[in-house]
């Protein structure tokens, strides 16, 4: 569809990268139209976690886009040389992918092919998401009539039924993205493209903590949230997502085992940087990071994980110097001090610890929790088609919380109390399901009682 080249721009003496547009589509008027226009309006996107586009210009049927230029890896390369991500970090760069995807939704452009390929991490370790002047390419060719718009693996149940395509579309890719991090493979593998698009478009994931146990509960949250089949079901914004992922990155812990490496050797200006428009597009490039850009915390995990190493080499050290006996010897303190007795292994006695607090849910992770009880309970047969109005009073309440209505929240939190005892009542939902039922409600009752 498109090849990438690395040039020099001469007037400012830097370099670039430049995009030309492939055979067929530069004959297309229709598409040169588009790719013009979602040029325009990716130049006018400046965000740090977004690539930044300098220029979009056409020599008769020649028509390409100039970009910013970096060496670094996609995540399609990190997977490939990984295998997975560690949570924490897959969770950072995800939230960054957030602050682009809410810059750009905020504009009114939506990417439409939020896929590992087209999210990079440069050498200083920055997350940039590119192609957003190309968003509305065909990358497969699926369906009867004519390509859809985007990849299989990433294509959110709307996109492959040629329904309405809005922000929360972008959202359920990022999902996608996020689930193959954690586990390695996408939610939906097929033999075919065809095949993943149905899947896509029928089947519900599985929790990616069932392929990878290091995934906490509230992860699972975020990436079962975004994967919901109806967009009503998903983060309504880029920016929940964001700030749910970033509060669990935040409670999380753990080394990071690996650093970003290299991007590839860079060519002669003029040569090209990626053979498709798949493979590696270590093009896009390192400008100054403004306030409020982040980079994922490899440096902070590898600084966390040197500190456990020296605690524990000194521990060794002492226990050694002690010569490994049942019993430890109080150390001396520097200058004069009273002669002191052995103690024993008894450590010395603490206050009691206070039980370890959970973290508590956020709204969007309890509403994920109450969506799979009910759902889970319908497969089972357990819950009946009446299990939907009672989602549909949850998601009710959830707007009137993003809306800051303190009443109305109130008023429809017992809206829902009172449907949900009327279904246990009436045996809509079986005495096997009311306890899970009840449970999960509570749980999104507190959580949204928290929220405000």
């Amino acid at each position: 569809m498109a090849s990438v080249y690395q040039a020099t721009d001469r007037v400012l003496d830097r370099t670039v990268a430049v995009k030309v547009l492939g055979p067929p589509y530069g004959q297309d008027p229709d598409f040169v139209d588009r790719f013009r226009h979602e040029a325009r309006m990716a130049a006018g996107l400046s965000h740090p976690n977004v690539v930044a586009i300098f220029d979009s210009a056409s020599e008769a049927d020649l028509h390409y886009i100039v970009m910013e230029y970096v060496q670094g890896e996609t995540l399609a390369d990190l997977l490939r040389r990984h295998g997975t991500l560690p949570p924490g970090l897959a969770g950072e760069i995800a939230q960054r992918v957030c602050l682009a995807l809410e810059a750009a939704h905020e504009r009114g452009l939506v990417h439409r092919d939020i896929k590992p390929a087209n999210v990079m991490v440069d050498q200083a370790g920055l997350v940039k998401v590119m192609d957003f002047g190309i968003a509305k390419a065909p990358t497969t060719t699926l369906g009867r009539e004519g390509p859809l718009l985007g990849t299989a693996p990433y294509l959110s149940p709307e996109q492959a039924q040629g329904g309405l395509v809005d922000g929360r579309s972008d959202l359920y890719a990022l999902g996608c993205v996020l689930y193959e991090l954690l586990t390695g493979t996408p939610p939906f593998p097929g033999v075919s493209a065809a095949a993943v698009v149905a899947r896509q478009v029928t089947e519900a994931p599985e929790p990616p903590s069932r392929h990878c146990p290091q995934v906490g509960p509230e992860l699972d949250a975020v990436v079962v949230t975004a994967l919901a089949k109806q967009p009503s079901r998903r983060y309504q914004t880029a920016g929940a997502m964001g700030r749910d992922l970033a509060r669990i990155v935040g409670d999380s812990g753990g080394a990071v085992l690996w650093q970003p490496g290299a991007g590839p050797a860079s060519g002669p200006p003029g040569s090209p940087t990626t053979p498709s428009a798949s493979a590696r597009t270590a093009v896009i490039a390192a400008r100054a990071v403004r306030a409020g850009a982040r980079r994922p915390g490899w440096t902070r995990w590898a600084l966390l994980a040197a500190a456990a190493l020296v605690v524990v080499v000194v521990a060794a050290a002492v226990w050694s110097l002690r010569g490994g006996g049942g019993t430890v010897q109080p150390q001396a303190s520097p200058g004069p001090a009273a002669p002191s007795t052995p103690t024993t292994t008894t450590a010395p006695a603490r206050p009691a610890a206070p039980a370890t607090t959970q973290p508590q849910p956020s709204v969007s992770a309890a509403m994920a929790n109450l969506t799979e009880v009910v759902t889970s309970g319908q497969r089972q047969g357990t819950i009946d088609q009446a299990g939907e109005d009672l989602l549909h009073q949850a998601e009710d309440v959830v707007r009137a919380v993003q809306e800051e209505h303190a009443d109305d929240v109130r008023k429809k939190l017992k809206e829902l109390e009172h449907q949900a005892d009327e279904l246990i009542r009436k045996g809509r939902i079986s005495p096997q399901a009311a306890g899970p039922v009840r449970q999960a409600l509570a749980q999104f009752e507190t959580a949204v009682r928290r929220s405000g």
